[in-house]
């Protein structure tokens, strides 16, 4: 008598579990290195030591390689031939694009942005900046860049437009490593954080000219810090 074999179990597949979890591992592979660099652990025109971190990390290269790879694809990192994979270096005119291109993205998002913005939006960023200066009374710098990133890209994405969000999220992770790679960016964590506050009391107003002028010239000013301190950074590489 044939057996039903709709009755039996399907054999659990042994490949797709490992499949999963190999992803995973190489999101937070890249996560990891993304923090690295964000920080300024890794600088510009640093290797990438594959056995290394995968010694650190104690895992296969497979994730690690697959990590690099998605940071390559972002342009935070770059493979030379028979050389290996290195930290992106920025020049003074990359920066420089890097920041135009930014004003003019987020400017045109505060734009859209600010008559679709209800009182709990503007809690919402308050709230932000908030955790910015609780960060900088703590001296939790990567929390203050952290909550920097969360604060623009929040205001990107009340713009409710799909093509200003994916302009800003291209050139994000950029802004944050060449920023990383200046010394000295901040005056202080504090001045970092509250220099916020304009932004919150202009789009308080609801008048457009006033929110684009503040968010201008907060971009200006961290591009004019960045910029004087840029020769000593070229000096030190």
């Amino acid at each position: 008598m044939k057996s039903d074999s709709t009755n039996i179990p399907a054999t659990p597949s042994l490949v797709d579990p490992v499949v999963i979890d190999s992803r995973m591992l190489s999101e937070q592979v890249a996560t990891h290195l993304f923090r690295q660099l964000v920080s300024g652990r890794l600088r510009g025109g640093q290797r990438i030591n594959e056995a290394e971190l995968a010694r650190t990390l104690g895992i296969s290269r497979n994730p690690i390689r697959e990590a690099i790879r998605k940071l390559e694809e972002r342009g935070l990192l770059v493979s030379a031939p028979r050389r290996g994979t290195f930290v992106r270096s920025f020049s003074k005119q990359d920066m420089a694009d890097i920041f135009s291109f930014r004003t003019v993205i987020e400017a045109f998002a505060i734009r859209q942005a600010l008559p679709r913005m209800t009182p709990e939006d503007h809690a919402e960023l308050r709230g932000i900046v908030q955790k910015m200066v609780d960060a900088a009374k703590a001296g939790n710098e990567m929390a203050l860049v952290e909550a920097d990133n969360a604060f623009h890209l929040r205001i990107v994405e009340l713009s409710g437009n799909s093509q200003t969000l994916r302009g800003f999220l291209n050139i994000r992770a950029e802004v944050q490593m060449s920023i990383t790679l200046v010394k000295n960016r901040f005056e202080s964590l504090e001045a970092a954080a509250v220099d916020h506050w304009p932004i919150i009391d202009a789009i308080d107003t609801r008048d457009e000219a006033t929110a684009v002028k503040a968010l201008e010239e907060h971009i200006q000013e961290a591009w004019r810090r960045i910029s004087a301190a840029y020769p000593e950074a070229d000096a030190d590489e």
